[in-house]
Formats: C-alpha cells, sequence, structure tokens
C-alpha cells in the first residue's frame, strides 16, 4: 500500500469543507491548520482568474520531517503515510525546519508537532479521510497508489499533475489537477500585499495601511499579474534562544581552539591560572548552550530524551553528541588544569 491524494484544482470551488472537516475531525486548535486553501489572483483587469489550491502535508516518499527528528516523533508508516507520535515529540521544531511544504505546525494546547495524518484513525476502520468525503464536488481523490484499480491511480494515470517543489527530492504524494505555478511556488507571492480577502496579515516589514504592489509574473511568455488573496499564515517557529546558542558555542569552542592552538604550536606563555580561567569560560559557554537548546523547546521536560532514545540520523542528536563529547573532554582537561594547579599533581 502507498497512500496519497490527488486535488483537482478544475473541481475546485473553494469552499474551505476540506478545511472545516479536518477540523473537526481532528480537534485542531483555533490559529493552526493541517488543510488549508490558499487562493492566488492572476491576470490583468479585466482578464483576472482566481485560483484554489488545497494544501497539507504531502506525505512524501522520502519524508525529511522524519530524517530529521531526533526522537522518531515523525516516522513513515508501511503504508506510505507519514505519522507523529505526540508522546515521544519534545517540540524541537526541526521537521517544521525540514518540511520545505510549511504543512507542520505546534500545536497551541499539547506542544507538539501536528499535521494531517491522513485521517489514519479512519483508515484503519475502512473509511476514507475526512477531507475526501466532506468535499461538495469531489475535488479531492484518497486512495492507494499502489493498487491500479483504485480511483487515484486510474485518475493518476489519465491526468497530467504537478506537485509542489518536486526539486526537492522529497517525492511528494498530494498530486494536483491543473495546479497553478503562481500557487504551487510560494514564493511567487511571498510578502507582496499586507491585506487577505478577509484578514489583514501580521507582519513587522509593512506599516499601518501600507501595501506593495502585485508581483509580476511571466507564463508562457506573457507578463500578468499575481497576488494571494487569501493563505493560512504560519508563525515564526524560532525564538531568541536559537541565535543565543549560536554566539555560545561559537565563542566557547573559539577559547578552546584558541588555547589549544597557542599550547601546540607555543605561540606564548600560558600559565596556570589563565588555562584554569579560560577552561571555566570554555566550560560556563558550553553550558550556557546546553540551556538555551533546551529552553528552545516546547517540551523541555522531555529533553533526555535526545539522549537515551535517539534516533541517530538526525543531526539534532548527532549535535547533541558532540556537544556532550566536547564538554567531557573540556572538563577533563580542566580538572587536569586544577589538579596541578592546586598541587595534587606534578606534570
Amino acid at each position: 500500500m502507498n497512500y496519497g491524494f490527488i486535488i483537482n484544482n478544475r473541481k475546485c470551488i473553494g469552499c474551505h469543507a476540506c478545511s472545516t472537516a479536518c477540523k473537526s475531525e481532528n480537534q485542531v486548535p483555533l490559529g493552526v491548520f493541517r488543510t488549508w486553501v490558499k487562493y492566488t489572483e492572476v491576470g490583468n483587469y479585466p482578464d483576472v482568474r482566481r485560483n484554489f489550491q488545497v494544501n497539507r502535508c504531502n506525505q512524501c516518499a522520502n519524508p525529511p520531517c522524519v530524517e530529521i527528528c531526533p526522537v522518531t516523533a515523525m516516522h513513515q508508516r508501511p503504508d506510505g503515510i507519514v505519522g507523529y507520535d505526540s508522546d515521544l515529540c519534545i517540540g524541537c521544531k526541526s521537521c517544521m525546519q525540514a518540511c520545505p511544504y510549511d504543512s507542520i505546525y505546534i500545536d497551541p494546547e499539547t506542544k507538539t508537532a501536528q499535521k494531517c495524518n491522513y485521517c489514519s484513525h479512519r483508515l484503519e476502520v475502512g473509511m476514507e479521510p475526512a477531507c475526501a468525503v466532506v468535499c461538495p464536488e469531489h475535488a479531492i481523490v484518497a486512495g492507494d497508489l499502489a493498487d491500479p484499480s483504485s480511483e487515484i491511480s486510474r485518475v493518476l494515470a489519465k491526468e497530467n499533475v504537478t506537485v509542489r517543489k518536486p526539486e526537492q527530492g522529497t517525492g511528494p504524494k498530494v498530486f494536483y489537477v491543473e495546479g497553478h505555478q503562481a500557487a504551487l511556488t510560494p514564493t511567487v507571492t511571498q510578502g507582496q500585499s499586507k491585506h487577505f480577502l478577509w484578514s489583514d496579515i501580521k507582519s513587522d516589514k509593512l506599516t499601518e495601511g501600507e501595501a506593495l504592489e502585485p508581483s509580476t509574473l511571466y507564463f508562457g511568455g506573457s507578463e500578468q499579474m499575481v497576488q494571494n488573496t487569501y493563505n493560512a499564515q504560519h508563525k515564526v517557529p524560532w525564538h531568541w534562544q536559537v541565535p543565543s546558542y549560536l554566539v555560545t558555542k561559537g565563542i566557547a569552542s573559539g577559547i578552546f581552539m584558541l588555547m589549544a592552538t597557542t599550547f601546540i604550536y607555543g605561540w606564548g606563555g600560558l600559565d596556570l591560572l589563565t588555562s584554569l580561567i579560560s577552561g571555566a569560560a570554555v566550560i560556563a559557554f558550553s553550558l550556557l548552550t546546553t540551556l538555551f537548546l533546551v529552553a528552545d523547546l516546547e517540551r523541555p521536560e522531555r529533553f533526555l530524551r535526545v539522549i537515551f532514545k535517539p534516533q541517530f540520523k538526525s543531526w539534532l542528536v548527532r549535535g547533541a553528541y558532540i556537544l556532550i563529547s566536547f564538554s567531557h573532554v573540556v572538563g577533563a582537561w580542566w580538572l587536569l588544569e586544577l589538579a596541578v594547579y592546586l598541587g595534587f599533581l606534578d606534570i
């Protein structure tokens, strides 16, 4: 089995029934979305067309969120569905950074990463995802791509389809019939308007009442205007702790590298007291780095899972082990210097 979606933009009327059904079925809190409809307008007056596009997790064949997750909270099932386990998630937001489709969010109630899981609880009892059932135009087709007799396979065989960001190599399994480049490519209209159809965009880049002109895009050699009129706005997941830990780890490694280079090449006298003070500074900044990393987690009480239940493909896990190893090396060296300074050792 290999489950996926086909979104027929030719049929979609932008009614948001899929978004509403998804929220109701999965108890998705206000302010976050697993499924949402993006509106883009393309053309020049009076020849303007509004496009609707349903966005969600692409259930990738090669999901980067699974590979980067440090505690296997994000995982790929044998049937191809990319699922998640809220009980394992530490809220590191690395999956959000890895996802090229902006499809993962932090649940404001559980403080864990969540997204479309193909309504797997419905699938297991022989039902289709809620969005596919409720769509009044049958614009959403869900099914097994590995079954040539399934509806999704038959539609896929006869229609020309596109996917979002194929260059990412993720193998997305949400296919669009008559997908428009203005909607498929997020950067086409990024930051082009302060005002949406029913709401305003929260942004520090534009002052109140100010709006940028719509962007210009070229389709088939002809110039057309393109702009967003509705999209789901997602909050920036990173906080001040991220740039802070980059600074503290840079200071710690820089001091240690300078001391080691000075000692190895004999560039100057390095007395014991200077070594002890410098070593203490390295240890202090290493501890600060750890504190900032833990503080940035949405579920900081679960941070030890990175150590005791690691997923070693994740660079977050590898970085944690490198930081721990570095701290142990520096700590052992500093204790040795302290023992010499106090006269317990004579080296």
